[in-house]
């Protein structure tokens, strides 16, 4: 008896053992979603980008390239502002250390301004972008690209040509700064190495997403120029939260 219950204590062992050495028992996967928004440029009335693949790359693994999603979809940058965002890549990684994202953009890219469409060339089809991000097992890493499209579009004879300058942020070190303004208006947030702006919606509210940790000046332009500029100094934006600076009522000059 005593034989047999060492042998089944012995068989537990092994057993759990084995479990444990099993990567998809032990959680040696993380989730990485890569997201755009862009900061808003009134001048245009919509800058569309087709996006035909997203992928990343590990200089820890033999894989190379991984793709995160290898269908293509035509997004308005113009509309992802204000709290919206488009989930352009997801998938299972293993976790470690990856440092490039790459973007496969389509040749359907363009802009309206005043209800006239303008071509956009895109020199390079190819969008390389160099990134710190660990995957972690179980945990799901969140990576946003803020595409500015007001700096990214250069004027080329009739037409345009796409220089794209996208900033890389995380969720985990970045906050959101929020507010209400009594007339539509641009709102820029000053920061010491950062300048990031939106502009508000149709009830006047507005969201400047994915702010660096630090503290900003956020100054209030009102597309009426009737109305005074304004400036709230010292808002202090702090990773994983969202800092409302309340209603902000301009005066009239």
């Amino acid at each position: 008896m005593k034989q047999l219950l060492v042998l089944a204590v012995l068989a537990a062992a092994i057993g759990g053992c084995a479990k444990n050495d099993n990567p998809a028992s032990t959680g040696s996967t993380g989730t990485m979603q890569v997201a755009m928004i862009d900061a808003p440029n009134s001048a245009y009335d919509s800058i569309v980008v087709t996006v035909t693949s997203v992928q990343v790359h590990s200089t820890e693994s033999s894989d190379g390239w991984i793709t995160l999603s290898n269908e293509a979809h035509s997004y308005n940058l113009l509309s992802l502002v204000n709290g919206t965002e488009a989930m352009i890549g997801q998938t299972q990684l293993s976790a470690g250390h990856y440092t490039q994202i790459r973007l496969v953009v389509g040749d359907t890219t363009w802009a309206y301004i005043g209800g006239v469409r303008l071509s956009v060339k895109v020199p390079s089809t190819e969008i390389k972008l160099n990134v710190d991000a660990t995957i972690e097992a179980n945990v799901t890493y969140k990576m946003v690209l803020d595409f500015d499209a007001m700096r990214s579009l250069v004027s080329a004879g009739t037409g345009l040509i796409m220089k794209p300058v996208i900033r890389v942020a995380t969720t985990a070190q970045t906050g959101f700064i929020t507010g209400m303004v009594n007339v539509q208006s641009a709102v820029f947030a000053y920061g010491a190495s950062d300048t990031l702006s939106t502009v508000t919606d149709s009830t006047g509210a507005f969201t400047v997403m994915y702010v660096p940790q630090g503290t900003y000046d956020v100054e209030i332009v009102p597309a009426d120029d009737s109305y005074y500029n304004t400036t709230i100094n010292g808002v202090v934006v702090t990773a994983g939260d969202t800092k409302n600076i309340g209603d902000i009522t301009l005066q009239k000059k």
